[in-house]
């Protein structure tokens, strides 16, 4: 049996983590957060910016597991980057030193926390979730028992557009239970940032965390494998303030003031690509990002869409753009992630509506055409779901078609279609 990993194996030379302020409180503990968010923190801790600590409070049931190994290994835990830079294999271990402590209750009222990051799901993300209340109540214990502690910013990282404004709105609606001296120091306390995360982070089949644990000489149950690439964009009406708050910029942190450019392009040229070809993959048996890749059929599809249609119906500079373009397709070959396509699949009607038909409305095309086929044969809904597309006459025709060819020839029949049209 393997040793457990613990504060004995954190190297003194990467930097004294008990002498650095907590001064981030996270609501979450998933692998997203700790490959992106909290390797940032733990970046900027490296390079000597005292960036702080991250206290982690729990917030769903099922990360009660999450919470309590975090305490067991003292905070830490191993993240293992993996994947293809510019052709080049590339992999990195190493330790994250960032987070001091898992919580069970708020401590949000210590003065020294001024930054709250949350990561509770798209589906935790309404007023009627619990996280809403339990971060108004957290904010409103630190206005009782710290009204003058420096401003808070708090920055979610859920996968939903306009994300500061929405969460600000449904804390401030929230807040009406309490008296309007709170809800006046929410306003001028309290600054919700908007922000976008990109990263693949995927759980390593068990084969390979046993594996990796016994290259290591330990047991990590946090151990986290993900992909070179990092992207965390952070919209803030004054960069400068919370630039002097939590100094993490970097090649892979961005602070501005609008980050419009930076979602829009992951929307578009990544999410979208995911979302038009999850059903066409799962129809056709291929279990995972990878081997859509480097199927002879998929992986011309996703070229034509991205290059041919999607690029053309945005508003994205054409060179940027491209150059994103070809960087997630090295993404997508990465050989070490197993980014299945049933799990890419969740919501696949809201991703679908969100990610793809705005699109189609600027600029329906032939690929976009087969991708809504198969998102309707695979999820056997009408035409009319498509909602304005369906009201695009030539290119309603062309989903009936390709609905045919898809129900009497298959999948490789249609895309052998495209590609030869």
């Amino acid at each position: 049996m393997l040793p457990l990993l613990t504060a004995g194996r954190w190297p003194a030379s990467a930097y004294a983590r008990d002498q650095l302020p907590e001064r981030v409180l996270q609501f979450g503990s998933g692998m997203l957060l700790r490959a992106l968010c909290d390797t940032a923190i733990d970046s900027a801790n490296r390079a000597g910016a005292r960036a702080g600590r991250i206290v982690v409070v729990q917030s769903t049931p099922e990360g009660a597991h999450r919470a309590k190994a975090l305490n067991a290994q003292d905070g830490l835990f191993t993240l293992v980057e993996r994947g293809l830079s510019d052709g080049a294999p590339v992999e990195r271990v190493g330790l994250i030193g960032a987070i001091a402590r898992a919580h069970t209750a708020d401590v949000a009222a210590n003065p020294s926390i001024q930054v709250i990051i949350s990561n509770v799901s798209e589906a935790g993300f309404r007023i009627d979730a619990p996280f809403p209340a339990r971060l108004t109540d957290t904010l409103h214990a630190r206005f009782t028992r710290a009204p003058d502690a420096p401003p808070v910013f708090v920055i979610p990282t859920e996968l939903v557009p306009d994300n500061g404004p929405r969460l600000a709105a449904m804390v401030h609606e929230l807040a009406t239970k309490y008296d309007q001296s709170f809800r006046e120091w929410l306003k001028a306390r309290v600054r919700f940032c908007s922000s976008l995360v990109d990263r693949i982070v995927t759980a390593p089949p068990p084969d390979q965390q046993t594996a990796f644990e016994a290259t290591l000489g330990y047991r990590d149950a946090l151990l986290t494998v993900t992909e070179p690439y990092a992207l965390w964009a952070i919209e803030a009406a004054d960069p400068a303030e919370l630039r002097a708050t939590l100094p993490i910029e970097s090649a892979s942190v961005v602070f501005a003031p609008d980050i419009s450019f930076y979602r829009e392009r992951k929307l578009r040229l990544l999410n979208a690509v995911h979302t038009a070809t999850v059903p066409l993959a799962l129809l056709a048996g291929v279990r995972t990002v990878r081997e859509a890749s480097t199927h002879p059929l998929l992986g011309e599809f996703q070229k034509r869409l991205l290059f041919d249609e999607i690029i053309p119906a945005t508003d994205l500079p054409v060179d940027q753009a491209r150059a994103f373009a070809h960087q997630v397709l090295e993404r997508f070959a990465n050989p070490w992630l197993e980014h299945e396509y049933r799990v890419i699949a969740t919501n696949q009607e809201e991703k679908f509506r969100i990610r793809v038909l705005p699109l189609i409305a600027r600029r329906p095309q032939p690929s976009l055409a087969l991708a809504a086929a198969a998102h309707l044969t695979f999820l056997r809904a009408p035409l009319e779901s498509l909602r304005e597309a369906a009201q695009i006459p030539e290119f309603a025709a062309a989903t009936r078609r390709w609905m045919g060819v898809l129900t009497r020839d298959g999948v490789e029949a249609a895309l052998e279609t495209l590609r030869c049209s």
